[in-house]
């Protein structure tokens, strides 16, 4: 299964929201459980492509504005 919002891949418990298997959202989206702001999501989807692709801040930026849109959790937002 992977993250509705970020589209990281959760294989344990422990890598979705709160710790719950019952979440659709990572435990970076969602580390209470409750899905973050669309802004906080977006700002550590760059952060972390930023630091697992090793690339810039620009090629974050237009890697997640494209992808962000095609997530469940972002569809009508």
């Amino acid at each position: 299964m992977n993250c509705e919002s970020c589209a990281i891949p959760m294989p344990k418990p422990e890598d979705h929201g709160a710790g719950d298997i019952t979440n659709k959202y990572c435990k970076f989206c969602a580390p209470d459980g409750n899905l973050r702001n669309r802004e906080e999501v977006r700002q550590g989807w760059i952060k972390a492509l930023m630091r697992w692709e090793k690339i810039s801040i620009q090629e974050a930026e237009k890697k997640v504005d494209e992808a962000m849109p095609k997530m469940p959790a972002w569809r009508d937002s």
